[in-house]
């Protein structure tokens, strides 16, 4: 799957394919979101998650400088 077919999914179905690969990478928090990337078919994805409400609130793919936020010594080389 591509980057432009993975966006056109609904978030149902980006989280089904997210966690049926479950690659997980690492994560991060951000006012109070807990965001977490994965590798999904040669590609990064960033899980947007909300504790205090227990939800998903979006699956994206990640720029270049959000993937620079990551505290990982280095990604996998992946196009962007």
């Amino acid at each position: 799957m591509h980057k432009d077919a993975f966006n056109s999914l609904s978030l149902d179905e980006k989280a089904d394919l997210v966690f049926q690969k479950d690659s997980f990478v690492d994560t991060r928090v951000y006012y109070g979101q807990t965001i977490s990337l994965y590798l999904v078919n040669g590609f990064y994805v960033e899980v947007w998650y909300l504790p205090n409400e227990n939800r998903i609130v979006d699956i994206t793919l990640p720029t270049s400088n959000q993937l620079s936020l990551y505290k990982l010594i280095a990604l996998k080389s992946v196009s962007y």
